[in-house]
This record gives C-alpha cells, sequence and structure tokens, in this order.
C-alpha cells in the first residue's frame, strides 16, 4: 500500500509508483469520486479530442509521420497557440 501525508493546505503527492501505474505526470488532472460507502476513486482526466481535429493537418498533409515527429509538431503548434512554456 502507497501512502502520502496531507499538508497544511490540503495537497498531497502522489507517490511515484501509483503516477507511474496512472500514467499522469505533472500538469495532469485528477478526478476524485465518492461512492455511497465513501470509498474514494481517483482516476486521471482524460482530455476531449474534439479540439484536436485538423490539429496536424497541414504538417501530415504531405506524407506520414513517425511518432517523433507527430511529438514534435504537436509541440510546435501548441507553442505558436497557446504560447510557449
Amino acid at each position: 500500500m502507497e501512502t502520502a501525508k496531507i499538508t497544511s493546505k490540503g495537497q498531497i503527492t502522489v507517490p511515484k509508483k501509483i503516477r507511474e501505474l496512472m500514467s499522469v505526470e505533472s500538469g495532469d488532472q485528477l478526478a476524485f469520486e465518492v461512492d455511497r460507502e465513501g470509498v474514494v476513486r481517483i482516476t486521471p482526466v482524460k482530455a476531449n479530442a474534439i479540439p484536436l481535429k485538423g490539429f496536424l493537418a497541414d504538417v501530415a498533409s504531405t506524407r506520414r509521420l513517425d511518432e517523433r515527429e507527430i511529438r514534435l509538431a504537436i509541440r510546435r503548434r501548441a507553442a505558436r497557440k497557446y504560447g510557449a512554456r
């Protein structure tokens, strides 16, 4: 069993093993649900893919892209659209 302490601000650090199992990283969001018995379920919030429709159309229109090229194109497009981090 993994554990975490709650800070005075109500924050916790999700243990590395749990972050890896959930495939989450810094900046990702988690949803908390409580069932009738009081059991809390924590699940990663998955982004809606609709806003991504056509996101890479200009890049992928000429040829098939490999995974590295897709990731790079997404980073560049996001930086243009939302500003560099």
